[in-house]
């Protein structure tokens, strides 16, 4: 069930939704309990201190009179009556003085919020549970003063029970508006997760078709979110791997037919030597070929140790003012410049240098090549054929060819500047290729560190 990516992120979102919907319940029940507690305090703290400030008021003048105390105890029946619970007056000793319910004579001193009433601070405890208790009461106490001084308390008591049923059919409706969310929670968080896993299925569907050999496959891409951006870099891959493939396979044919060449030559001098031909006629044609073969050979050993960095390089300074001259004078090139330093494998850098020039000389056999080298820079510079601008960037790429009808002998099969790239790179420099275009000739530059840092 669990083996596509849509389950997960359907269970994930349905999830989100319980939990933000458990969330929304109890911080609004909580609200709704806090605000009806407080309202219920109030109500019940105000008709206590109302009683209070009449006692105040008479006991500051005089004794408190009958009368007086048959007003005040009538107020207490009307006010008890009112909001349906108890009002007591309490002297300092904590003994109950007149009660609305007609309880006279208890003591309440040893309950907690009387006790606080009598010392000047007023209190309140509710007592059973609200949501549990089957009724659950209200209990305050403010203090009683007479001439600046606590002489008594007033207390109070009222019944939760409306309060109680209040938040019970608040739970109901809460309940009931949280069963019909977490329905539409569960169909919207299938569909929603079937709509984001719907690319994702395409992809795949697609790239299944691409592993299977159908390489045109390709991915829609209509967003810039990141399965865009996936889309998009399948895409950027499958192109390469097709010029990779396409190019692997012109290099096999150029590979074979460069194989095939000297040795099919080789079998005819075989052939020669075998029916009495003299030897040293046939001597160099074999040397020939089978240095040929050993190149490519040679060339095929390079690009795989580049490829899988097996290939080792053992950097050190190199005087160019030293190095260059014996290369130019070898290759009976034109030295441009000679001064400074850079940091490279000497063995390695000849290679590219010894590769550049070869080349430099093929596409220039009556003109002008020239080599130089200062600040940190290699070139290697002719007057010949040229290189068209659109072959510029593809130039060092493995198996490319910048005109495939060119013969063997003029263009190789496209392994010595891809060589010379990865040479170049493996020493921590660049090698670049400038051109005006056909007939201009053109110019290879080696950028090499200048000192080992």
């Amino acid at each position: 069930m669990f083996s596509s990516l849509r389950w997960p992120l359907a269970l994930s979102i349905f999830l989100a939704v319980v939990l933000s919907l458990a969330l929304a319940e109890v911080t609004l029940f909580g609200v709704v309990r806090d605000a009806s507690l407080r309202h219920a305090q109030e109500g019940l703290q105000q008709e206590c201190s109302f009683i209070a400030n009449l006692m105040r008021r008479h006991m500051d003048q005089t004794l408190l009179s009958p009368a007086a105390r048959k007003m005040i105890t009538d107020e207490m029946a009307r006010l008890s009556l009112d909001m349906s619970g108890r009002l007591c007056i309490v002297n300092w000793k904590g003994d109950v003085l007149e009660d609305s319910a007609h309880r006279k004579g208890e003591n309440v001193r040893h309950r907690d919020e009387v006790a606080e009433a009598l010392h000047g601070t007023p209190a309140m405890t509710v007592r059973g549970d609200l949501e549990l208790s089957s009724d659950p009461t209200m209990f305050v106490a403010v203090p009683m003063r007479a001439q600046g001084k606590v002489v008594g308390a007033i207390y109070g008591s009222r019944s939760l029970a409306h309060e109680q049923l209040t938040l019970v059919a608040l739970r109901e409706r809460l309940y009931a508006v949280a069963l019909a969310s977490l329905v539409s929670g569960l169909l919207l968080s299938l569909l929603l997760a079937r709509w984001l896993t719907a690319p994702l299925r395409r992809l795949t569907k697609t790239v299944q078709r691409f592993g299977s050999g159908q390489l045109e496959e390709r991915i829609p891409v209509h967003s810039q979110d990141e399965i865009g951006i996936l889309g998009r870099s399948f895409n950027d891959m499958a192109d390469s791997l097709k010029i990779q493939q396409q190019a692997l396979l012109r290099f096999v044919s150029d590979a074979s037919h460069e194989l095939k060449t000297p040795l099919a030559s080789l079998r005819s001098l075989l052939e020669a030597l075998e029916a009495g031909a003299p030897q040293e006629q046939f001597m160099g044609m074999i040397h020939r070929d089978l240095d040929r073969m050993e190149k490519l050979v040679g060339d095929l050993l390079d690009l795989h140790r580049l490829e899988n960095s097996a290939l080792q390089f053992h950097p050190q300074l190199v005087d160019l003012a030293e190095f260059l001259p014996p290369l130019a004078e070898e290759h009976k090139v034109e030295l441009e410049v000679c001064t400074g330093a850079v940091w490279a494998d000497p063995d390695r850098l000849r290679q590219v240098l010894t590769n550049l020039l070869v080349n430099a000389r093929r596409a220039a056999p009556e003109g002008k090549v020239c080599l130089g080298g200062a600040d940190g820079s290699v070139w290697v510079s002719d007057d010949g054929v040229g290189i068209e601008p659109q072959h510029l960037p593809r130039l060092f790429d493995r198996f490319y060819r910048v005109d495939a009808a060119r013969s063997r002998q003029q263009g190789g099969t496209g392994l010595g500047l891809a060589i010379c790239k990865g040479l170049v790179e493996g020493m921590g420099g660049e090698l670049s290729a400038h051109s005006p275009g056909l007939g201009s000739g053109a110019r290879f530059s080696l950028r090499l560190k200048a000192s080992k840092d």
